[in-house]
């Protein structure tokens, strides 16, 4: 085979869920992610079996598993920060 017939990865238009500039992330409890939600100034509008759905008065808004004895993981930690538009950094200053 040719070096020009060879593979090659397609390269996504997407961020990456993680990134060596953000290091280790810490686990938070559900209950410390909602508290920094309404420290933010987010109201919980929706509580539907586990998960609670937060709105903020500009639009924003995010849902948050609210599931006993499971933690929040960092995946699921940038996505909340996606979802209202903050870094994570920003996040986790207002713990």
């Amino acid at each position: 085979m040719t070096a020009s017939l060879k593979w090659k990865p397609i390269l996504s238009a997407h961020k990456p869920y993680w990134s060596p500039k953000m290091g280790n992330l810490p686990i938070l409890k559900s209950t410390e992610v909602v508290s920094v939600l309404r420290k933010l100034g987010f109201e919980e509008v929706r509580r539907r079996g586990s998960h609670i759905q937060f709105r903020h008065a500009d639009g924003r808004g995010t849902t948050v598993p609210l599931h006993e004895g499971r933690d929040i993981s960092p995946v699921l930690l940038r996505k909340i920060a996606q979802d209202i538009k903050l870094t994570i950094e920003e996040l986790l200053q207002n713990r």
